[in-house]
């Protein structure tokens, strides 16, 4: 397992190592983390998307990409995803461990400052980005727009949440609107880059085979430089339950409806609640899937996802017109019957596999083990995925049954054919 340290090393700026032996890859990421909020999320995922592509050195795209395939076939990616309250704006570099650079180059050290010149020398002038990695970054954004409207499953969560979520910054898409996309400037994506280096946390990683003081050290110089002036965030903040269960349709060009059912709840009892979910519907045994798909053939595919960050449960699930009811009604009995304790120690026994297998999978890569402390992180628990399963196995009947007492429905969206 690997040696985990995070440290303070400017205002809102966390420096995390994670070393682990194995690794014959480098990864060194930074990450945003603001508020998301739909008039600044398009802009803010422009911004991020420009640093990934060009700095004043490399003009664009090709070059930065030939720099990079010259370095061993090092890479720079970028990732702009909701997390809560917060948009999570990601840019990272890996690349090889420099013992293996035949010559002895610091390969490390190369795609470093590569990485800090996209963040610290933009290919920029005026207060405006260059003309052709803004063009071909605005396109980007309108492609995923378009892309996560024509995926239907993806967009009908997406409508749930933004009543689920009303008036707070969930509701909103990480990528904003595609009005508001449309009609970005390159002035207003520039002005987004410079309030993500001042007002953003950033998190920054590092996963490697050793430590790296000099890594750390140009890290630590070019951050402890900017003026900031970062307010405390507060990632897990449950939304609250309506009064009423909201209801609402729209009518689309689809062959197949869908259906998301939103489940809030107050249990501060995450890993009884992430239990209780994988019984419920968050795998291919789980109650959902076995009686609402398999034995009642009421859905296409039927499956629960629990956001510990909003303390909420979604179920979706594509669906015939004339089962609609059917379905919502039988996805309710179901939760009636874990709430009821109508569950197996056997069904407790497969959850708890399902959990371990994804727990033991940390470490493979350098990703998931960012991924991993990422979140440790956002929920204020360092702990190593061996001390998770632990917390895990501890669980009993009892506490997934009030765990899914807690559970009350809030929200149902229904996407129907024209």
């Amino acid at each position: 397992m690997a040696n985990y340290l995070r440290k303070i090393i400017a205002d809102g700026v966390g420096y995390s190592t994670i070393i682990d032996p194995k690794f014959k890859t480098n990864r060194i990421q930074i990450t945003f983390l603001t508020d998301l909020l739909e008039e600044t999320a398009g802009a803010n995922a422009l911004a991020v998307g420009i640093m990934s592509s060009s700095n004043a050195k490399y003009k664009n795209i090709s070059e930065i990409t030939a720099k990079l395939n010259s370095l061993y076939g090092a890479s720079i990616s970028v990732d702009v995803v909701k997390q809560g309250d917060y948009q999570k704006l990601t840019v990272g570099v890996s690349s090889i461990n420099n013992r293996y650079a035949l010559e002895g180059e610091d390969i490390s050290g190369e795609t470093l400052s590569i990485l800090l010149d996209c963040i610290f020398s933009p290919n920029a002038q005026n207060n405006e980005f260059a003309k052709e990695p803004f063009d071909f970054r605005k396109k980007d954004l309108l492609d995923s727009i378009e892309a996560e409207i024509n995926n239907k499953r993806g967009y009908a969560v997406l409508q749930n949440q933004k009543k689920a979520f009303a008036g707070e910054n969930s509701g909103n898409s990480h990528f904003g609107t595609k009005e508001t996309a449309e009609n970005l400037t390159s002035a207003q994506a520039f002005a987004s880059y410079k309030r993500l280096l001042s007002d953003a946390q950033i998190e920054i990683y590092f996963v490697g085979s050793e430590e790296n003081d000099t890594i750390e050290k140009k890290i630590s110089d070019a951050f402890s430089k900017l003026d900031r002036k970062v307010k405390e965030n507060k990632f897990i903040n449950f939304s609250p339950l309506k009064q009423n269960v909201y209801r609402f349709e729209e009518k689309l060009d689809v062959n197949q409806c869908k259906m998301v059912m939103a489940f809030k709840t107050d249990c501060t009892d995450r890993h009884a609640m992430k239990l209780m979910n994988t019984i419920f519907g968050g795998t291919p045994f789980s109650k959902l899937f076995l009686n609402v798909r398999e034995k009642l053939s009421l859905c296409y595919y039927c499956a629960s996802n629990y956001s510990m960050l909003k303390g909420t449960l979604f179920v979706d699930c594509g669906v015939e017109e004339e089962n609609i009811k059917k379905a919502e009604q039988e996805i309710l009995n179901q939760l009636e019957e874990i709430k009821k304790g109508n569950f197996s120690d056997e069904d407790i026994k497969n959850s708890l596999l399902s959990i371990e297998n994804s727990l033991k999978g940390i470490g493979d890569t350098p990703m998931s083990y960012v991924n991993w402390y990422y979140s440790c992180f956002v929920q204020n628990e360092i702990i190593t995925p061996a001390q998770a399963l632990e917390k895990y196995n501890e669980i009993t009947k009892e506490r997934i049954i009030k765990a899914a007492e807690s559970i009350k429905l809030d929200t149902v969206y229904v996407m129907k054919g024209e």
